[in-house]
């Protein structure tokens, strides 16, 4: 008897890897990565910077232009110093309106000495927040130019010099010799990078004779600066240095409006203008005083809003 031929088996088939799929696979799992983490990453700013009561604020309209007062705590948590530690007086002052749909922005600095009035009596600004806090600050800057303030950021020390240590520094021309007061930074003139301690020891100095008004001015010229390198800035790197400065940082807006701005101000169209409330010295009882010019204010509101 023959024994019956056993049919080969046949093979299967390898199925071809299609490269061009998988890769397209992989590159859509890594956007829903990146944009989770981004969600995420942004709540926990918001609960870390963003005001409790900011959720129940009218939302920004896009078509129409915000006023954004921007305030620099004149205190340093880390200073050895009791009274550095716990000083609630401003030493930077911008009101700053931004129009989303032409892409400008103007900064309107604010000298610390402003001559104002405060339920205290008149003083200077610098001391509406530790007069009031933020409710007083606005009110005082919004009696004085005229215009409203619809959002507010306030940051300390640390969080300046996080920010700027976030975007690897700035890129600036010093005009003379500064030191920090504490003797920890000492820069000398010329074109350099900044770190985040170097450019804090800038934006404080002003020892010349015109003071707190050519302080203004190096201000200006560093914020400048650095909106020159935020405007090449991308999303992940803005998170970041977010992040960094959260714990020194607080705020009225949402991070939607902070990315709303902040994309509307990316960009070689982006503007930005910087101006300074008009006046002159004043002294009084030896105190020093920048005694505003109402008139010529009024006039450089009115340009701000054409």
């Amino acid at each position: 008897m023959v024994a019956p031929v056993k049919a080969p088996k046949l093979k299967k088939p390898r199925r071809k890897v299609r490269w061009g799929r998988l890769l397209l696979v992989m590159i859509v799992f890594s956007a829903v990565l990146s944009l989770t983490g981004l969600a995420a990453y942004g709540w926990y700013l918001e609960r870390k910077m963003v005001e409790p009561a900011a959720a129940a604020q009218t939302p920004l309209a896009k078509e129409a232009p915000v006023y954004i007062l921007i305030a620099g705590l004149d205190r340093d948590p880390g200073a050895a110093e009791p009274t550095r530690r716990q000083v609630m007086n401003t030493d930077v002052l911008i009101l700053a309106r931004v129009d989303q749909a032409e892409r400008r922005a103007t900064l309107l600095s604010i000298p610390r000495d402003t001559r104002v009035e405060l339920p205290t009596g008149m003083t200077k600004i610098n001391a509406a927040y530790a007069t009031g806090g933020m409710d007083r600050l606005k009110k005082t800057v919004g009696d004085l130019t005229g215009l409203p303030v619809d959002r507010y950021v306030m940051l300390d020390f640390p969080a300046f010099i996080k920010a700027v240590n976030a975007i690897g520094g700035i890129e600036f021309a010093l005009d003379k010799p500064i030191a920090s007061p504490e003797g920890t930074v000492s820069l000398s003139p010329g074109p350099q990078t900044l770190s985040g301690e170097e450019a804090l020891a800038v934006v404080r100095d002003r020892q010349e004779a015109q003071g707190d008004i050519a302080r203004i001015e190096r201000q200006q010229k560093l914020l400048e600066a650095l909106l020159t390198t935020l405007r090449t800035t991308d999303v992940v790197d803005w998170m970041k240095g977010m992040r960094a400065m959260s714990g020194s940082l607080r705020t009225d807006m949402s991070i939607s409006e902070m990315g709303t701005l902040a994309t509307a101000l990316q960009g070689e169209a982006a503007v930005f203008t910087t101006q300074t409330v008009p006046g002159t010295f004043l002294n009084l009882y030896d105190v020093s005083y920048w005694k505003v010019d109402e008139e010529k204010l009024q006039e450089l509101v009115q340009t701000m809003k054409k």
